[in-house]
């Protein structure tokens, strides 16, 4: 049986970081995304005999392939503490125990004690299945050795991104506290179980707000809550409970652009949005909420803007999607009329291994097949996902933040520049192109102009306004952050 030990110094209040790791979320904003998926988290978090399911990557493959894992939580040793033990996986066994402490005063820390904790994992795992083992003691060794070594390596990896992201994340509510006093919103979201969904209502809830989230299945969770806006079924109570709305929803953009696929595209935003101004339009104002926040995306641009730096206050372009976003858009902005401010977030390409344009392109790159789309040239409009999570955490509790915003960060860069960026970040040439025609077969020709070869340089001048705190301002930080340390 190996050993795996890490220990890490916080300087936040050992109270706060316990909380921290008991709220909904906790597991999802600390699993680097190279290295886990989580396809659900335990609930209620860290209960005895609750279960959190994840896929974990395959060493080499930067995300591309996963297997499941799925581990059952029970009581820890000490108080401040928890296990969580596998029942499904890959290892032969794991178990990892979690322990959360009052730092020991002769460190040295130039803080008091109070002020910080002591985060300490260990991990007892055996690796190599029983049944592989045993066949001769120098194989046995041989194979005990190299994987040892090679887990010991991913963990150590893994269990440094963990931390820097605890970091961040506790960073980043910090300063939202700072900024606009503490806070503890009621917060209802549509669309928390897509990609950037799912960040957001995770980073709200570990930040101390209630988070309910709406649901299209049979609620399995007290927290969700049914809705299905095709059929016009919301429970008003949901939307009365709710400080601010927050709605992600809407049929995927990555498909062909069929006539059929188009209308889907167009009305599940419309309806699901619609629903939701109405709900409010139905209540007294006193019961209505705050703020709706609305996604959309940087297609309100339209497809082709040439080197124009794009802010919010351009016009929407031309194409399928700038339509769709002017619609959803104007659909949204009711709720001003109900006295509740609005926001559309305009979101840009997001940067993750779990998923999006970056997932889809990882595997032609790991095998030396990667470059630039089309001519290279177009300009690339990019967002980490951290960030765009963070957007929406700052526009729930910033009123000052009204509008279209785009989410985007700072420094866009072209096609060419991105396809050498993501090629260093992964040791990997980076220089055959892909014709036009490639994304077409895919998308269809229509597709392919509105989202493979889109052209559209945009810059964050509203969330810049504000003094909004980016985690990654270049690209060469966003490929580090989601994918495997080199």
């Amino acid at each position: 049986m190996a050993v795996f030990e890490s220990t890490e110094r916080l300087e936040y209040p050992l109270d706060r970081v316990w909380a921290w790791h008991q709220r909904p979320g906790a597991l999802t904003r600390l699993s680097p995304e190279w290295a886990q998926a989580v396809v659900s988290e335990s609930f209620p978090p860290l209960q005895p005999g609750t279960r959190a399911r994840l896929l974990t990557s395959v060493p080499g493959t930067a995300g591309t392939v996963r297997v499941p894992f799925v581990s059952e939580h029970d009581d820890g040793p000490v108080p401040r503490s928890f296990v969580d033990r596998m029942v499904k996986g890959p290892l032969a066994s794991w178990t990892h125990t979690h322990t959360f402490a009052d730092p020991d005063t002769s460190t040295g820390s130039g803080r008091d004690a109070s002020e910080a904790c002591v985060v300490h994992d260990r991990i007892q795992y055996q690796a190599v299945p029983q049944k592989l083992r045993g066949l001769s003691s120098a194989g046995d060794t041989f194979a005990g050795a190299f994987t040892h070594r090679a887990m010991h390596s991913t963990l150590a990896k893994t269990f440094a991104d963990r931390t820097e992201r605890l970091r961040a994340d506790l960073a980043f509510q910090t300063q939202l506290e700072q900024r606009f006093g503490q806070q503890e919103l009621n917060i209802l979201i549509g669309g928390a179980s897509g990609l950037v969904g799912s960040q957001v209502a995770a980073l709200l809830s570990t930040a101390g707000h209630q988070v309910r989230t709406l649901v299209r299945g049979r609620r399995r969770r007290e927290d969700q809550v049914q809705w299905d806006p095709a059929k016009g079924i919301l429970d008003p109570s949901a939307v009365v409970w709710a400080d601010v709305v927050i709605h992600l929803g809407g049929k995927s953009i990555a498909t062909r652009f069929t006539e059929s696929n188009k209308q889907e595209i167009l009305n599940s935003r419309i309806e699901s949005t619609r629903l939701i101004v109405e709900s409010c339009a139905a209540l007294d104002a006193a019961d209505r909420p705050q703020a709706f926040i609305c996604a959309s995306a940087i297609g309100a641009y339209g497809t082709d803007r040439g080197d124009a730096l794009l802010s919010e206050k351009d016009d929407f372009g031309d194409g399928f999607l700038a339509e769709v976003c002017q619609q959803w858009e104007s659909e949204a902005a009711r709720v001003q009329e109900l006295g509740m401010r609005w926001v559309s977030i305009r979101t840009g390409i997001v940067l993750s291994s779990l998923g999006g344009v970056l997932k889809l392109q990882l595997p032609l790159y790991l095998v030396g097949a990667g470059g630039p789309l089309g001519s290279g040239q177009q300009w690339f409009s990019w967002v980490s996902l951290d960030d765009i999570a963070s957007m929406y955490a700052w526009a729930a509790v910033d009123e000052s933040v009204t509008g279209p915003v785009n989410a985007v960060a700072p420094e866009p860069v072209r096609q060419k520049e991105f396809a050498k960026v993501l090629g260093k970040a992964l040791r990997r040439p980076a220089v055959l192109p892909v014709p036009s025609f490639g994304p077409a077969v895919l998308l269809g020709r229509d597709g392919a102009k509105e989202l493979a070869l889109a052209n559209q340089r945009v810059t964050p001048e509203a969330l810049e306004t504000v003094g909004f705190p980016f985690r990654h301002q270049r690209l060469s930080e966003a490929l580090e952050w989601t994918l495997p340390p080199r």
